[in-house]
């Protein structure tokens, strides 16, 4: 090798220093590597933060929406329920019924039945629940004008036993009529007793659990409730005599049995019926809020009750309540 040629050999330190990391720079590369990830997780975690929010406000939202719904069909419910007493209440009261009348009680009752029909559907909604409120409206319209031609009718009527009294004077007219007037008038009679029947305005079923320590509280659980307590009140009835009545009650399982413990049988229009207990209360037509507890069974199961309350003149109503 020549002198001129000068061969360069890098040293060991060299090498070394240009291999070197840098402390510095590496911290931020990796720091900016780790950013994305940061951003992602921050982006996540508000996601699912706004997906709570969002499902958080629609559910209260669709809670209240439903309970203003069952509140509304409650409603509806009793109105129908006046509906159908009144309804009773006029017809009843009647010698006889024209053609026509008769066909407008009969669509008074199978409306009343169809919109019963619609208000026990859980999915109505606000639309639905609208339609049958205007349809109440105008079976309130149609019941008022039963109404007054019942009015007009019971007038006619009276015409008539005044026509009876002026035919006095004639004892052979008499005579026929007063015969047919005592056909008239135990009609009235038969109708002035179903009149008098009692009805319930309002009827409310809970389950109630007892406490060792003595107090009571309202329990949706089959397997907690020691008893059903019955609370209801009677529709206004100024035919009806105030007395003592005996109260039938007809409790009916979940699977449709009816629940009785001994075989104890009354008579309603000559029809003999088995029922589940009886008490007796004292009808005043003064609104009265009546309770009967009833404790039939050792361990009432999961579903629906049916509870149907009788006098010896007929079905005062009923109601319902389900265990789960």
């Amino acid at each position: 090798m020549e002198e001129n040629d000068i061969v360069y050999k890098p040293s060991a330190q060299t090498d070394s220093s240009q291999h070197r990391a840098n402390p510095q720079t590496d911290g931020l590369q990796e720091r900016g590597k780790d950013n994305p990830k940061i951003y992602f997780f921050i982006f996540a975690i508000l996601a699912l933060l706004a997906t709570n929010i969002y499902f958080y406000v629609k559910y209260k939202s669709s809670s209240e929406q439903q309970t203003t719904i069952l509140s509304e069909r409650i409603q509806m419910e009793t109105e129908l329920d006046r509906i159908e007493v009144e309804l009773d209440r006029v017809t009843n009261e009647n010698v006889d019924l024209t053609e026509s009348l008769k066909a407008a009680q009969n669509n008074a009752r199978t409306k009343i039945e169809e919109l019963r029909a619609k208000l026990t559907q859980n999915e109505l909604d606000r639309t639905a629940l609208q339609k049958a409120r205007e349809e109440i409206a105008k079976l309130k319209g149609a019941v008022s004008r039963y109404t007054k031609d019942i009015e007009q009718l019971k007038s006619e009527n009276a015409l008539l036993i005044s026509e009876r009294d002026r035919l006095k004077a004639n004892v052979n007219t008499v005579r026929e009529k007063a015969s047919e007037l005592e056909s008239i008038n135990s009609m009235l009679e038969h109708k002035v007793e179903i009149a008098s029947a009692l009805k319930l305005s309002s009827i409310n079923v809970n389950g109630i659990r007892e406490r060792k320590s003595g107090s009571e509280n309202v329990e949706s659980k089959a397997r907690r409730t020691d008893k059903l307590k019955i609370e209801f009140s009677i529709a206004d009835n100024p035919i009806a005599k105030e007395a003592i009545y005996d109260v039938y009650i007809r409790v009916i399982e979940p699977n449709g049995n009816l629940l009785i413990t001994e075989n104890n049988i009354f008579e309603v229009d000559g029809v003999e019926m088995q029922y589940t207990d009886k008490t007796g209360i004292e009808f005043l037509n003064d609104g009265k809020l009546y309770t009967i507890e009833w404790r039939g069974v050792e361990n009432f199961k999961p579903g629906t009750y049916t509870i149907v309350l009788y006098t010896n003149r007929g079905t005062m109503g009923k109601g319902t309540i389900r265990l789960t």
